[in-house]
This record gives C-alpha cells, sequence and structure tokens, in this order.
C-alpha cells in the first residue's frame, strides 16, 4: 500500500526503498543506507540528491562524514502541493503553444484523393468549394467545352451563389461555349478567357485552397477526382497563371 501509493505521485522504485529505508534509519551514512535499501553504491548517491531536490531528505556533515536524514513524511504533502504548481504552470504553457502544435498538423496533413461517381458525386466536390471558401478566396479552373444541359443549370445556378458570396472564380473555357459565357460573364466575381475552338477536352480542372478536383465529363460514368494536397494545389496554380497568360480576352 505505501509503495504503491508512492509510486502513484512519482517516486521511483530507488525512491522509495532509499526513503523508507532512511525512515528507519534515521541519520545514517551512505554505507548503512545500501545496506538497509539494497541499492548499489553506484547509484545511491543520485537517488538521494533527487530525493533532496523534492524536499524528502537532506543532509548533515558528522565528523567530516556525510550523513542523510528523512525529512517528515507530511513532506510529501508539501512535495504534491509543488508539484501541483508546476503542473498548472505547465498547463497553461501547453495552453499558448496549442494554436501553433494545430497548425502545424495542418501543414503537414497527407496528400489524400478521392474519386466521386455521377452527376451527384460532381455537385459534393463543388459544394466543398463554395461553401468553405470565404469572400475574396479564389477558384481557378480551365478546359471546359461542354455540359450536359441538367450540369449546366445546376453549375450555373451554384456559380450565381458563389458570386454573392464574393468568392472569385478565374476559368478558361472553349471560346465555342457562348451559352456559358453569356451566363457568368455578367457576374462581378467571375473572369473568363478563352481557349481556341481547336483545343477541346472532356476534362474540367478546378483548384481552391489546397485542393484539385478533376471533372471528367462524360455522358456514361462522369467522374470527379478531388486531390488535396499543398503541393499538387501549387503547381497547378502556376500552370493555370501560365495558361491564363496566354489565353484570350
Amino acid at each position: 500500500m505505501i509503495k504503491s501509493s508512492l509510486k502513484k505521485i512519482g517516486l521511483t522504485d530507488g525512491e522509495i526503498k532509499i526513503y523508507l529505508a532512511l525512515l528507519e534509519l534515521g541519520s545514517s551514512s551512505v554505507g548503512a543506507i545500501i545496506k538497509k535499501s539494497g541499492i548499489s553504491g553506484s547509484k545511491v548517491y543520485e537517488i538521494l540528491d533527487k530525493l533532496e531536490d523534492k524536499g524528502l531528505a537532506n543532509h548533515i556533515i558528522k565528523n567530516k562524514v556525510k550523513h542523510f536524514e528523512p525529512a517528515s513524511p507530511e513532506k510529501i504533502i508539501n512535495y504534491l502541493e509543488e508539484k501541483e504548481k508546476d503542473i498548472q504552470q505547465e498547463k497553461k504553457n501547453i495552453q499558448k503553444i496549442i494554436p501553433d502544435l494545430l497548425l502545424r498538423q495542418r501543414l503537414a496533413k497527407k496528400s489524400e484523393a478521392k474519386i466521386f461517381m455521377g452527376f451527384e458525386g460532381a455537385k459534393t466536390v463543388w459544394e466543398d468549394a463554395i461553401q468553405n471558401l470565404k469572400k475574396g478566396d479564389e477558384i481557378l479552373g480551365w478546359g471546359l467545352t461542354e455540359q450536359p444541359e441538367s450540369w449546366e443549370s445546376y453549375f450555373n445556378e451554384r456559380e450565381k451563389f458563389r458570386d454573392n458570396k464574393g468568392i472569385i472564380h478565374k476559368s478558361i473555357i472553349n471560346e465555342k461555349y457562348k451559352s456559358l459565357y453569356n451566363v457568368r460573364s455578367k457576374f462581378k466575381n467571375t473572369k473568363i478567357k478563352f481557349f481556341p475552338k481547336e483545343l477541346e477536352m472532356p476534362t474540367t480542372i478546378e483548384i481552391w485552397g489546397n485542393k484539385v478536383a478533376l471533372f471528367v465529363i462524360t455522358k456514361e460514368n462522369p467522374i470527379t477526382i478531388l486531390i488535396e494536397s499543398e503541393a499538387v494545389a501549387n503547381s497547378f496554380k502556376k500552370y493555370f497563371d501560365i495558361l491564363w497568360k496566354g489565353a484570350k480576352k
């Protein structure tokens, strides 16, 4: 009971053996402590120093020989009170650095890729962008040639929501796609440039934050691939900047 209680408050097995030995011996030389506790001579001085640091032992010099004495068991309460103060201070220190630790965790987030099937999957990915971004944030995209009428109707409506929210959308589309331009060019937070008619593709790429979405728009089995990676998103943004500079107004 005694040993387990002392262990729970942070004393090591060696500290417990020597402290109990001191209580029974009183003022004692190192030799007597070694014999009583069973702790080797090479470890005794180190453990006695730790007990003194914790206020549970002290020493005096008798005839030029160091003798050690136990502190009163009541000092254990003092030790616990000091330990509690240290814990409270450490708690305050940890609370101060938690925001930085959380930031490091977010920045170190591993790359992740998800696949979404069908029109509903494409909607899920697009809602991720327009719901989580805020005013002044950007979505960068290119590659749109055409899409099913039902898609166009839905995305035009959600583009209006995105525009009203103040999220900027820069998009490079095929110059054949006039119906989309006629609708979206009226949105104040929308900027559109064009690829030549010859450059057609069934894929649209959209970038926001640390995410890249590839919308593979086919009538049979449309697929959307969402990649979450800071490095990948940054590389696609650089590619977009090159395309944007060369695209037609």
